[in-house]
């Protein structure tokens, strides 16, 4: 399989390595106990100078895996609305959102009129869930956008916001699909609505995104897609096909990314599944979007082995590698105790 488009997939970002069996239990804790808190403080500074970066991408992603840290969050969110760029002012404002930073949520009120419709969409979101005086009724005209990216944005905002009465503007998108010459995008926008509907309530729409899984090979894309809207809807169905799909060897091997993004989604549902083996295998891949992914998978782990290969990573020549090694280390820092790596 071709390394997957992560633009395709629609994730700046989303969210366990072999054991070292020479080492007795007590000593792989001890030294997990005296590793994380340097990893986390170096973690800290990575995604500070990220959300700096000359690079929008980075930037946006930086304040994407700060949304546990609440006040660097705050400072990174600050700055990512007044950004030049539309990519880290959308990111921005979903962060404010998700995280309920309403002290802030005054700052994303001109960005409304962004001249970016998902910003304004972004910006629609973070005011609404922190209960502003906001119209969202634009939402809707952007829903049934014929651009993929506007509908995209739109939809997910709609679901996230959670009001019920958007099921009739998302059903009515799906009436509608887009007039694309590529089946796979159209089928992808199809999946977007489908994912919000069901986080509307709609369970129905799980079935779409069962079948997307199915895809033939020729269409991996809608497969990662899937895997990845099962993991955040906590689809616990599509577990033993995630699982075969990780782990499977010989010809019918997938790719490394499609691999671990099924992986990924796994942990999602349970950390306790977390293939770290897996992960910490493929975070010394050629290519740093698998490294990326691998990280990824690696936020859920709590192992020594997998703290490892984070450190590592957070070495990375490719500085997306950086942080995406960097958020992992801070999320598996707010892991519950009993999360610990295991397999389906």
């Amino acid at each position: 399989m071709n390394r997957l488009s992560i633009t395709l997939l629609g994730c700046i970002f989303l969210f366990g390595g072999f054991a070292c069996s020479s080492s007795p239990a007590g000593q792989r804790s001890a030294s997990h106990a005296r590793g994380a808190p340097d990893a986390r403080v170096d973690a800290l500074k990575i995604l500070d100078a990220a959300s700096r970066s000359e690079t929008p991408l980075v930037r946006a992603n930086a304040i994407e895996m700060l949304e546990t840290q609440v006040e660097p969050l705050r400072r990174a969110v600050s700055r990512g609305i007044v950004d030049p760029n539309p990519g880290v002012r959308f990111a921005a404002c979903m962060a404010l959102g998700r995280q309920r930073l309403c002290g802030i949520a005054d700052l994303t009120r001109p960005l409304v009129h962004d001249p970016s419709e998902s910003v304004r969409a972004a910006a629609i979101f973070a005011l609404a869930v922190c209960n502003e005086d906001i119209d969202q009724t634009p939402l809707a005209a952007m829903v049934l956008s014929t651009d993929r990216a506007i509908r995209a944005n739109a939809a997910m905002v709609l679901g996230e916001i959670g009001n019920p009465t958007a099921a009739a503007v998302l059903r009515e998108a799906m009436r509608r699909p887009l007039q694309r010459a590529d089946a796979d995008v159209v089928r992808a926008s199809e999946l977007g609505l489908a994912e919000a509907l069901v986080q509307l309530g709609d369970r129905r729409h799980l079935e779409t995104i069962r079948a997307a899984f199915f895809a033939p090979a020729s269409q991996s894309e809608l497969t990662a897609l899937a895997s990845q809207m099962a993991g955040r809807l906590q689809d616990r169905s599509l577990v033993p096909a995630m699982a075969a799909l990780a782990l499977a060897e010989g010809p019918r091997q997938a790719g490394p990314e499609l691999r671990l993004i099924a992986a990924e989604a796994l942990a999602r549902i349970d950390p306790t599944m977390t293939l770290a083996p897996l992960a910490i295998e493929l975070s010394q891949h050629q290519f740093p979007e698998v490294r990326m992914q691998a990280a990824f998978v690696l936020a859920w782990d709590r192992s020594a082995a997998g703290l490892a290969a984070l450190e590592q990573l957070c070495r990375d020549a490719d500085p997306r590698v950086q942080v995406a090694a960097a958020g992992a280390v801070l999320h598996r820092a707010g892991l519950p105790a009993h999360a610990t790596a295991g397999g389906p």
